[in-house]
């Protein structure tokens, strides 16, 4: 093992990862094992400082001795001097720049969608203008900062409203489309087809649609009827396109006829159609059910590839899978290590190996957030290259990606 530097550290400025190489006596003089071991839990620097007033650090990276330094420095112009040392290593990463206006957007056209389904609700007339201004500024966002809109997908509430999986599906599927080639003016009519695709659940007994625990048959049928309501509701609208109220009437129909409510097959059903129904049941699958929790992305896309050619297009599926990526912004994941972190951007080459946004260490405690680039050399504590070993759904650990994404955070990438 190179050292960078031997330092000498009091013990009560001792963290998880430092490694102890000498004692400030003789190693015969104290009840540890070995000669030279690796800080690993705040037992052991209690240890530590029960024994030795202060012990000598080898440092494994200039970073993590400039780290050091910049917590225990009492000097003003040292600590500024170090962090400019490390901006110009570590090139700040503005989550807050990024996400900010994502948050706006999602709140904005939640809102908005929540507005024409309490109409609707009530049976008043709504305005379809406002509903596709909304869009038409989602699709700007996607085009121009497409992880942080995709990181709102992620934001999972314990019961998703139907604005907000409305919300979801519409941005899923303009940046799918938008991966797929599709124009500007097809990304709107797609955006606002998703957005609208289940606007017919309102007019179902919303004691169905809140039941805690899964549905019978009857209730089922019930719900089912939402997609008559939802051709019903938007074909008498003017200004919508015929993709809108066939993907509100099909979103539910499936490849071998045994959708509903017409049992559409194969080439009867449309395109966008397709990309609607493979996202929407996505959503819904990684958001929380009164009856169940979340899934996995990992999970959904099993689910998904489960139902190729019969319920889904495969090759759809295989497209939005590598598009979506197999760790997508806003995913919880594990690291070798015991780490956990949220996924920031993924990409595009090297799909294991994300940007992601530490903030547990390996006890699954709240640790000084950083930001690592897996696709360059990312050590962990112990020196080793970050690894993940699983992806988790949302508020996995207790982590609560709205409660990051409010925050804003402005934080280093770290090399």
């Amino acid at each position: 093992m190179q050292h960078l530097k031997r330092i000498k550290v009091f013990s009560e400025d001792l963290k998880p990862g430092m490694f102890v190489a000498a004692l400030d006596r003789d190693w015969s003089e104290t009840s540890f094992l070995l000669q030279g071991f690796t800080i690993e839990t705040p037992k052991d620097i209690e240890m530590v400082k029960s024994e030795c007033q202060f012990v000598y650090v080898d440092f494994r990276s200039d970073e993590q001795f400039k780290l050091y330094k910049l917590e225990t420095s009492k000097s003003r112009t040292y600590r500024e001097k170090v962090k400019k040392q490390l901006q110009s290593v570590a090139p700040e990463y503005n989550l807050q720049e990024k996400l900010r206006p994502a948050v706006n957007r999602r709140k904005t056209t939640s809102r908005i969608v929540k507005s024409v389904l309490d109409k609707v609700a009530l049976g008043e007339d709504f305005d379809i203008h406002g509903v596709r201004d909304s869009v038409k500024e989602n699709v700007v966002s996607v085009l121009s900062n497409e992880e942080a809109m995709l990181m709102m997908t992620m934001l999972k509430t314990r019961n998703e409203s139907i604005a907000e999986h409305s919300f979801n599906v519409s941005i899923l599927a303009i940046g799918f489309a938008k991966a797929l080639g599709f124009s500007e003016f097809q990304l709107e009519d797609l955006g606002m087809a998703a957005l609208l695709h289940d606007i017919g659940q309102v007019k179902v007994d919303q004691k169905i649609v809140n039941k805690k625990g899964r549905l019978n048959h009857n209730e089922k049928a019930e719900i089912a009827k939402h997609t008559q309501y939802g051709f019903e509701i938007l074909s008498s609208k003017d200004g919508l396109t015929p993709s809108c109220v066939d993907v509100a009437f099909s979103h539910h129909e499936r490849l071998s006829g045994q959708g509903y409510p017409r049992g559409l097959k194969g080439d009867q059903i449309s395109t966008n159609v397709r990309i609607v129904s493979i996202i929407e049941v996505f959503d819904s699958l990684t958001s929380h059910q009164t009856y169940r929790k979340g899934m996995s992305v990992m999970d959904a896309y099993k689910v998904l590839m489960a139902g190729k050619n019969t319920h889904f297009d495969e090759e759809l599926i295989l497209k939005f899978i590598k598009w979506r990526s197999i760790y997508p912004p806003g995913c919880i994941v594990e690291m070798e290590n015991g780490e956990v972190g949220i996924v920031i951007k993924a990409h595009k080459e090297h799909k294991l190996k994300p940007k992601v946004l530490l903030v547990l260490n390996e006890y699954k405690q709240p640790r000084r957030e950083r930001m690592i680039d897996m696709s360059k050399l990312a050590l962990d504590p112990e020196s080793k290259p970050y690894k993940i070993i699983r992806a988790y759904e949302n508020m996995a650990f207790g982590i609560d990606l709205q409660e990051y994404a409010e925050k804003g955070l402005k934080v280093q990438l770290a090399d």
